[in-house]
């Protein structure tokens, strides 16, 4: 993994924390949020199995347990169970077209993400930790995503997985 795109990645993680930090504002409680932290590990896993990428997704999810309240792990959880089935969409085998491997890496990511919430909240005795509209934030990042992973997958990688 080259220099550049290490520092692609924790800029990205940043701007993650950033946004979610927006999203989690007095007064935005009503407006249906994107969780962002679920796109990177979508885009993520079209690179490949990536230590760089799982550490930075472990990071970004203690900063996302302490910037929305949750028990601690419950986010590093839910962001490595999204970045493993993102690479098993990606695995592509027998070979499917690229749509598919995107729609469950993102899609299936978010469904694994939430049984490992809804797992971490039930171990840590908090099982309302996370904000009501958490199914709302979700549809909104899936709706969002042919969007920004334009911006968040380089154009040569984009080539290489068609």
């Amino acid at each position: 993994m080259t220099i550049p795109w290490r520092i692609w990645l924790v800029m990205c993680a940043l701007a993650s924390v950033a946004i979610t930090s927006v999203g989690l504002q007095p007064g935005m409680s009503g407006v249906w949020w994107p969780i962002p932290s679920l796109w990177l590990a979508a885009v993520w896993a079209s690179f490949g199995l990536s230590v760089w990428a799982s550490a930075c997704l472990i990071i970004l999810g203690v900063l996302t347990d302490f910037i929305t309240e949750a028990p601690v792990g419950a986010w590093p959880l839910a962001l490595l169970c999204a970045y493993g089935v993102g690479l098993v969409a990606w695995d592509r085998q027998p070979p499917v077209p690229v749509v598919f491997a995107e729609l469950i890496a993102v899609g299936g990511g978010a469904i694994a993400a939430g049984l490992a919430l809804s797992a971490a909240g039930s171990i840590a005795g908090q099982a309302g930790f996370a904000r009501e509209g958490l199914i709302f934030d979700a549809l909104t990042t899936l709706l969002l995503y042919p969007v920004v992973r334009y911006i968040l997958l380089p154009r040569d990688i984009r080539e290489a997985r068609r």
